[in-house]
């Protein structure tokens, strides 16, 4: 049995997690103080000891409901202190919401009658936020002497009852990653079979307080992280990883954090992202030594890498952009927005204050960054950046050489390019073929997407011009090994999926795959350590589901094509690859689905060769 054949026959516990990673969860936050002072703490800055008003928070937890969250999970601070707590847990279930959790650090629930009135009224998970397997460890993350006498009696109480789901969170830092494999060992012999360990982060006092003290080195780390991840073969143990780098799971793929949830990490921050995309001003974060640490930071470089597509089309030397791409029918899935965080409302950079300098020289950025290159950190100036106004259709379409139009059919990519006259060249994505040809009502079709291979061969088959790009996935794989030469036109490229399972539902073997296809038919998406050629590059390309209808970039558009197209992964190996410098690794759920092991660097050396 193959690497890949063996990480999908645990599909089962996967496609568990996955259903429950995919819930659509609403996040409360109850309070804005804690009765313990975390030195990793995220919103520690916004702590001044308030309790959210009870008629906000019924708001908020009914307009979630009725835009379809089926998931609460009130938050804090620590929302079991909010004198309300136990009913909006009350509310939650009259609401209709299937599951109600909170995360909290439980000290609370060591008074039996107030868990029980909680469990009573409808709370069913519990989360727990334990750093360490005594007092010692704990009392000394937490700030708080006594702090875990009082959790681990509340964490006894829930297991004592019985109606809970009861997990623990681990904030692994350099304090307790020594002591992971114990608390592992030492928690599920009292019961609890779930651990959500989440990489500790640069926000709030861990940057402010914590950065020489918290953050520590993976790969001394890893003999430890090493042993309490093996925990994850218990067939009736589950853990989650969150906000840590993918790289340092190869080996443990699987339990890369599924990148939907990086939607509730947006939503989280979705008051902060507004304030970039609609007045210029960057998160406060937004710093060159807080971004190494992050597990954001490449989301934020597409972005502004984005942004800065976009802000070409008023720029006079021309746009950084050829190619516009259009999804017919994407605006019409978009489900609606709810949620947020008051909190994300008071991290604000000051007024005049600029981000911290960059360690090294190196790392400064230019006055203005070469066109098509990305700009280095910091990118942040002491005041807001300017807002970029909307962007008509006709300002995207005065800078499109290309229009690449996703769409069921040809009828409905007509109607997509009537919204285009100006536009001579197109690009056809299409589910349904059927009346295709080079010319279309007088542009000319120069490439055609599809995803079977029949279509592939009946297009191929006609004397037309276009290419015809086809998905690599399992369905096609014997007509293509099946070919005896490269068809001229024939383009292959590598898909992407929104989950896990249907990335291993579909996906090639790949290494193989090509070492039996023939040669000379190229390929995108696929790194040359796998494909033995170098994969050919896309077009620069202005990607219009990443905005609103009124022109601008809108954040959680943006977040879900960041999620299915462009959160791509190499393994730490791959820095010692020729390749490494043009290659852009695979999509997070090919990875995750069949693992690193696919990659293999290429020896300079035997690069240079070829």
């Amino acid at each position: 049995m193959s690497g890949s054949e063996g990480r999908i026959s645990e599909v089962g516990k996967i496609a568990e997690h996955e259903d429950a990673a995919h819930e659509k969860r609403n996040w409360v936050r109850l309070t804005f103080d804690c009765n313990d002072h975390c030195v990793f703490c995220l919103d520690a800055h916004t702590h001044n000891g308030e309790m959210r008003d009870r008629g906000e928070v019924k708001a908020q937890i009914l307009d979630g409901r009725r835009k379809g969250a089926t998931r609460l999970i009130l938050s804090g601070g620590e929302p079991t202190i909010h004198p309300n707590f136990v009913d909006f847990v009350r509310l939650g279930r009259l609401a209709g919401y299937s599951k109600i959790q909170t995360v909290t650090n439980g000290r609370l629930f060591k008074y039996a009658p107030f868990i029980t009135r909680a469990i009573d009224e409808g709370l069913s998970e519990i989360t727990f936020s334990i750093h360490g397997p005594n007092s010692k460890v704990h009392d000394a993350l937490v700030g708080t002497k006594g702090a875990f006498e009082e959790e681990l009696q509340g964490l006894k109480n829930a297991l004592a009852d019985g109606r809970v789901i009861v997990n623990i969170d681990v904030v692994i830092n350099r304090a307790n990653v020594r002591h992971l494999p114990e608390m592992l060992r030492m928690y599920t012999e009292m019961g609890v079979k779930e651990f959500d360990l989440l990489q500790v982060v640069p926000f709030g006092r861990a940057f402010t307080d914590g950065r020489d003290t918290l953050f520590y080195d993976l790969g001394e780390a890893r003999p430890y992280l090493q042993e309490a991840l093996a925990y994850s073969k218990r067939p009736d143990v589950h853990i989650w990883m969150n906000r840590f780098p993918p790289q340092h799971l190869e080996g443990y793929e699987h339990l890369i954090q599924d990148p939907y949830k990086l939607e509730d990490e947006v939503r989280g921050r979705k008051e902060e992202f507004a304030r970039l995309l609609d007045g210029g001003e960057w998160l406060d974060c937004r710093e060159p030594q807080r971004c190494k640490y992050c597990y954001l930071q490449r989301l934020c470089d597409t972005l502004e890498g984005v942004l800065d597509t976009v802000d070409s089309i008023d720029e006079t030397d021309g746009a950084a952009f050829s190619v516009v791409r259009v999804d017919t029918e994407w605006e019409s899935k978009q489900p609606q927005v709810f949620g947020g965080d008051p909190a994300s409302l008071r991290k604000k950079r000051p007024a005049g204050v600029a981000p911290d300098p960059a360690p090294e020289p190196s790392e400064a950025a230019p006055e203005k960054p070469e066109k098509g290159k990305r700009r280095t950190l910091p990118v942040i100036p002491a005041g807001p950046m300017r807002a970029a106004p909307p962007k008509s259709l006709g300002d995207v379409e005065q800078h499109a050489e290309v229009l690449w139009v996703k769409a069921p059919d040809l009828t409905r990519a007509r109607q997509a390019l009537e919204r285009f006259p100006h536009v001579r060249r197109v690009e056809l994505e299409l589910d349904d073929v059927a009346g295709v040809a080079a010319d279309l009502d007088g542009r000319k079709v120069e490439r055609v997407v599809v995803r079977h291979a029949e279509q592939a061969a009946e297009l191929l088959s006609r004397d037309e011009g276009f290419e015809v790009a086809l998905d690599l996935i399992r369905a096609n794989e014997a007509w293509l090994l099946s070919l005896q030469s490269a068809p001229s036109r024939l383009v292959l490229r590598q898909p992407s999926y929104e989950r896990l399972t249907e990335a291993a539902e579909h996906d090639l073997d790949l290494r193989p795959f090509f070492e039996k296809l023939v040669k000379d038919i190229p390929v995108e998406g696929v790194p040359a350590c796998i494909s033995g050629r170098p994969p050919r590059a896309r077009p620069r390309t202005l990607d219009t589901a990443m905005m609103s209808v009124d022109g601008r970039v809108e954040i959680f558009r943006f977040a879900r094509r960041y999620l299915r197209e462009h959160y791509r992964t190499k393994s730490l190996r791959c820095g010692e690859c020729a390749h490494d410098a043009q290659c852009d690794g695979l999509h997070i759920n090919f990875v995750r689905a069949h693992g690193y092991a696919v990659m293999e660097p290429v020896a300079r050396s035997a690069a240079a060769a070829e």
